[in-house]
Order: structure tokens, then sequence, then C-alpha cells
């Protein structure tokens, strides 16, 4: 005999993983930084989940992967090279002190300040009026998008996304964006549109700082995020 409506709402309240399909690895991921990004995560168990989650991504997406081939390095900002990267010779890096479940209050500045031309703060390169684009440097799903920041949002990243290499093991990090147009669980290559470089983020808004991306990128170390140094990367990348 069939179940009775009494015994199917007794089910979906008792057992709801039998009538919900667990949601693909990168939308968990999306589900499980904000808790991290907020502080409202344990961290052995966000160090867990963490780990559970590289491995679930590695096999849904390492076909993509394999499927891409040998790939060139995108620089993120088109019509940009490593010469607008703050600082020189990639000083602007400093790890010291940060630790990627710190999340929100993280110490250090574990990546780059790519600027752009704008000296009125409008968010458009003064050379041609229109929006940069930011480029993905790397093939990758991307595994956390977060747009509509407002000035009062305390944010550091304001609109961001994140995106995971499975055959590298890295996350790519992509901060104070304007508009984001790609979406949670997304294949993208090296190179694809990500969205456009705005003045989003804690203290990327104020008049005191440049338009400018923010770039980093982790190596997974056991599931366990560590920050990198790019900047040799940046160098190289094409185009130049």
């Amino acid at each position: 005999m069939g179940m009775t409506v009494f015994g199917i709402i007794l089910a979906s309240q008792l057992i709801p993983s039998l009538l919900v399909a667990s949601p693909d690895p990168a939308s968990r991921w999306d589900l499980l930084y904000p808790k991290i990004r907020d502080g409202l995560a344990v961290r052995e168990e966000a160090l867990k989940e963490m780990r559970e989650l590289e491995i679930l991504l590695k096999r849904s997406y390492g076909r993509a992967e394999n499927r891409e081939g040998e790939e060139k390095s995108h620089f993120p900002l088109r019509g940009y090279t490593h010469h607008s990267i703050g600082g020189k010779g990639g000083e602007g890096y400093k790890p010291g002190g940060y630790d990627f479940f710190d999340g929100n209050r993280h110490k250090g500045h574990p990546g780059h300040d790519i600027f752009i031309q704008d000296k009125d703060q409008d968010g458009l390169d003064d050379r041609t009026g229109k929006p940069v684009e930011v480029l993905a440097m790397s093939s990758g799903v991307v595994v956390s998008v977060h747009s509509g920041w407002q000035p009062d949002a305390p944010i550091r990243g304001g609109n961001y996304l994140w995106v995971f290499n499975p055959g590298k093991g890295r996350y790519y990090y992509y901060a104070h964006l304007s508009h984001i147009q790609v979406r949670v669980a997304q294949w993208v290559s090296a190179g694809e549109r990500l969205g456009t470089v705005g003045r989003t983020g804690l203290n990327a808004y104020p008049k005191r700082s440049p338009t400018h991306l923010h770039f980093s990128v982790f190596q997974s170390v056991n599931g366990y995020p560590q920050p990198i140094d790019p900047y040799p990367d940046l160098v190289r990348a094409y185009p130049k």
C-alpha cells in the first residue's frame, strides 16, 4: 500500500534527506563559506567539511578540467598587465598572520591589488569610459558568489567570487567587483569573463581607496586553503 498523507508529512519531518536531493558540492561550498566568513562556523567542523567537499569537487569536476587540455594563465583584468599591480615587485603580498578560517577578521593581505585607471572613481576605465572586465586567471568551478553588496555591509571583499581548480587543488579569489556574471557550480575557462571591477567592500568603497581588483590564490593542503604568492604567475600571464 502507498503512504498516507499523514505518513508523507511525518517522513518529511523525520527524514528530510530522503525527499530532498543532496546539493552539488559547489553549492554546498557556497553555503559553508559565508559561515566561515562571518565567524559562525566551528573551525574543526568547517575544516572537516572543506576536506569532504574538496574530494567531491575533484570527483565531480575533474573531467571538465581534463577536456580543457593545457591552459595558459590569463591576466585577471582585460587591457592591463602586471605593471598595474600595487607596490614594487609584488611587495603588496603580505600573508603574515593570515588564516582562512578567521574569515572576515583575518590578518595580513594574502593577495595583490590590481589598480585600474579611474581618477574620478566612477568604476569606469578613464581611457575607454567602459567597465574593466575581470577574467578567470585559471579554469575551474565557481564555488561561491556574493553580490548585492551595500556600503553599510561589513564584508571586506564586497562583491566577490571563488573559483576552484580541481587539478591544481587551488582556490582563486576575486574581490571588489561591480557586477558578477557567473553562478555557483558553473565551469569557467581561463580567460573567460567573470564580471567587472568595482568599488565594493569595506575598505575599497571609501574615496581614499583607488579602484582595484583584489586577487588571491590559495593552495589546498589537505583541504586547508593556504595563501600562495601568485605574483610570478601574474607577470607571465597571457596576454601581457
